[in-house]
C-alpha cells in the first residue's frame, strides 16, 4: 500500500505543478482522482491478500530451493508484485506465471516480462483463478489470506503440487519441511 500512496503523491504533485505551469490544460483533482481509481484494486489486493513487501534475494533462493523446480513444472506466484520471483523461477520451469491486481505493479512486472519467454504477468484477482495446471504455487499472503488459501484453493489443486509459503504458515496443514521463515506443503 506504501508504493500506492507514493504513486499518489507523486502523481498529484507533478500534475500541480504541470497544470500550474500552463504545460497540463487538466486540473490536478481530476489527475488525482484518475491515478486514485488506478490505485484502488492495489488496495483491494493488500487487504485480501497482503501488500506488496519485497522478499530478499536469500528469500527467494530458499523458496525456489523448497520448490524444487523441474522444466517441466507449471508455476503460479499469487501476488507477484513486480514479478522478481516469477522471473527468477522462469529459468527453471516450463511456464512461470504471476498474478498482480495492484496496476502499477503489474505494467512494471509486464514492462519486465519482455525478456522472459517462459514467464507471464497476468492482471488479476489471486481468488478467482484456476490453478489446475499448478506445480507448484508461490504465496507471500497474510496470516488470514493463507487461512483463505487452505480453505478455497488448497481443495482445488491436484495432488502432489507443491505450495511455498514465504513468511506465514497455514495453521490447519503441516508443512512438510522448512527452511527459516520459508514453509513447504504438499497436497
Amino acid at each position: 500500500m506504501a508504493e500506492g500512496a507514493i504513486f499518489l503523491i507523486i502523481g498529484f504533485t507533478l500534475a500541480s505543478v504541470l497544470y500550474f505551469t500552463g504545460i497540463l490544460p487538466v486540473d490536478p483533482r481530476i489527475t488525482g482522482t484518475v491515478i486514485f481509481l488506478l490505485l484502488v484494486p492495489g488496495f483491494y489486493a493488500a487487504v485480501n491478500g497482503g501488500p506488496f513487501v519485497p522478499s530478499t534475494k536469500k528469500r527467494h533462493l530458499d523458496m525456489i530451493k523448497l520448490a524444487k523446480l523441474k522444466k517441466s513444472d507449471v508455476i503460479y506466484d499469487l501476488g507477484c508484485g513486480d514479478g522478481r520471483l516469477v522471473f527468477k523461477s522462469a529459468k527453471h520451469v516450463k511456464k512461470a506465471i504471476g498474478y498482480e491486481l495492484n496496476i502499477p505493479l503489474y505494467l512494471f512486472g509486464k514492462i519486465k516480462q519482455i525478456f522472459y519467454r517462459n514467464a507471464e504477468i497476468r492482471y488479476g484477482n489471486i481468488w478467482k483463478q484456476d490453478y489446475s495446471d499448478a506445480n507448484v504455487i508461490y504465496c507471500y499472503l497474510l496470516p488470514a489470506s493463507m487461512q483463505r488459501f487452505a480453505k478455497e484453493i488448497w481443495p482445488k489443486l491436484k495432488k502432489g503440487t507443491r505450495v511455498i509459503s514465504n513468511s506465514f504458515e497455514m495453521h490447519d496443514l503441516k508443512p512438510v519441511e522448512k527452511l527459516e521463515k520459508v514453509f513447504l506443503y504438499k497436497v
